[in-house]
């Protein structure tokens, strides 16, 4: 890859912004759940479809959308995806049944999959080599930020107007970073390239799409499902459920940031992913064993955010590596983004169907942790 001369932190720090926004457009729905199960009178697997199919669009062109940004621009996609984002949510807020709700998520997604392939290949362009796993390991946090902001806010926002507060909310989001994008453009070194189709030719950044693959599977499926089973288990309001799922988001953050520090430190990424994926197995399987709101339980969903946390940074830390070129970049990690997409898709879905047959948490937690060894083998 080219090199910039110096690390562009303001640049960093606007991509990172716009990331922020899509991970509210995604973790909405999951924030949301409870709330539009009762609306609506939906079945688990539905509430999984609900959460999912935003991320068909990340599946089906999220290679494409490296393409794209390799022939118009990041910076240009990055606006596109936010523009995107923030009419599909708008016209979600007029959907009054379930078809119709899918049908805007799935739109939420197309602009997603734009903002989450060319935000950290920006990044990584905007960044030295030196700066490059401290800047990848800074976007790694785009997820777990945009979560607990949309978990943390969820009470208030639909005790304003139920799960349709949290739609405009992510909205308005969306408009603000565009806005932010629109005032304080970016600029490239460099003009956008070609598609460099050599890059998906070895077997490295397939690889790296089925580890985001089966780590998108496990992480949304608990932040899915995790609050309807403390609702149910432990009979406390959704409210309440949320805030105790945000736990989860917030402790991802130090786990990023520490996966970066490890990163910098010359730690292998395929370790960083090894590790933390056995360690999850086991706590995954307490997660569906807490029946009480105790310390261990706390430890539980604190713990299992610390841990997962390390992975993703790991992910985005090593798909800049893979490319041998600028133009390799956008499609590495657009391939990757397709391999998140794919567990997004059929994660909460399936979780929520081994749910729904007579609310079987346990087998839920053995499915999870078959994903988890999974990633572990892949690693």
């Amino acid at each position: 890859m080219s090199q910039p001369g110096a690390t562009n932190w303001h640049g960093i720090a606007v991509t990172f912004v716009a990331g922020v926004a899509a991970a509210i457009m995604l973790a909405k729905a999951s924030a949301a759940a409870p709330a539009v199960q009762q609306d609506l009178g939906l079945q688990l697997s539905q509430i999984g479809w609900v959460v999912s199919v935003s991320n068909l669009a990340t599946l089906l062109f999220g290679t494409i959308s490296g393409q794209l940004s390799a022939r118009f621009g990041l910076p240009t996609m990055l606006k596109s995806g936010l523009l995107i984002m923030t009419i599909a949510a708008l016209l979600s807020l007029f959907a009054g049944q379930y078809l119709t709700l899918l049908a805007g998520r799935a739109l939420e997604g197309v602009g997603v999959v734009l903002v989450t392939v060319a935000a950290p290949a920006l990044i990584a362009s905007l960044s030295r080599p030196e700066d490059r796993s401290m800047a990848m390991g800074i976007w790694a946090l785009w997820m777990p930020i945009g979560a607990v902001i949309i978990m943390l806010l969820s009470p208030l926002l639909m005790g304003w107007q139920g799960w349709h507060g949290l739609w405009l909310f992510a909205a308005l989001a969306s408009l603000a970073a565009w806005m932010l994008l629109h005032r304080q453009p970016i600029s490239t070194d460099g003009p956008a390239g070609a598609f460099d189709l050599k890059a998906l030719t070895a077997i490295a950044p397939w690889l790296l799409a089925t580890i985001f693959a089966c780590f998108s599977f496990q992480f949304f499926s608990v932040f899915t499902f995790m609050p309807i089973y403390l609702d149910n288990t432990l009979g406390i309001s959704t409210q309440h459920a949320a805030r105790l799922v945000a736990l989860i988001p917030v402790f991802i953050i130090p786990g990023n940031l520490l996966g970066g520090w490890l990163a910098k430190r010359g730690f292998p990424p395929w370790l960083l992913i090894l590790i933390p994926a056995l360690l999850l197995l086991l706590i995954t399987q307490g997660l569906f064993r807490i029946t009480t709101l105790d310390t261990p339980g706390y430890l539980l969903l604190g713990g299992y955010g610390l841990i997962l946390g390390i992975i993703p940074t790991a992910i985005f830390v090593q798909a800049p590596r893979l490319a041998t070129t600028a133009s390799a970049a956008a499609p590495i990690i657009g391939l990757g983004m397709s391999g998140q997409g794919l567990g997004i898709l059929i994660g909460p879905p399936l979780t929520g169907w081994v749910a729904d047959g007579g609310q079987q948490w346990q087998a839920c937690a053995n499915l999870l942790s078959l994903v988890l060894l999974l990633l572990a083998t892949f690693a």
